[in-house]
């Protein structure tokens, strides 16, 4: 067996640095001014609800996961199933739960760049991690 077969690709663990980084800065954003943020992206007045705070804090925390993963992907590789379930099941709820359906551009812009843009080359990392756990798994066993 090559031993290439038994790495993860190092541009994987940039992108996950990388989006550890991002969802850090961008959570630590939305904690700390969410009423900018609902502002932005409702194009309301209103004051944001409660749960926007708590949105930020969960963006931080996914953060900090995608970094732990850049360290241990073959060992946290379930972890990026998570983002991307995370991923596609909070702009749902930011859509239908937060915004009522009311999209405007700004939640599109939201939406590609901090939720989409992430959920293909997760899920290729996802895989490409697993098929790699699986192959040490099976030479140690």
């Amino acid at each position: 067996m090559e031993a290439e077969e038994l790495k993860v690709d190092p541009w994987m663990r940039g992108l996950l640095l990388l989006a550890g980084a991002y969802n850090l800065g961008w959570g630590f954003l939305i904690y700390v001014f969410p009423n900018s943020f609902y502002q932005w992206i409702s194009q309301s007045e209103q004051n944001a609800p409660d749960i926007i705070t708590w949105q930020g804090i969960g963006v931080i925390i996914f953060g900090i996961i995608y970094i732990a993963v850049a360290l241990y992907p073959t060992t946290l590789w379930y972890l990026i199933a998570l983002g991307i379930a995370s991923k596609i099941l909070g702009a749902a709820w930011f859509y239908w739960i937060v915004l009522e359906a009311n999209g405007t551009r700004q939640y599109l812009f939201h939406l590609i760049m901090n939720d989409m843009i992430w959920v293909l080359p997760f899920a290729v990392i996802l895989v490409r991690a697993y098929r790699v756990k699986r192959k040490k798994t099976a030479i140690i066993s």
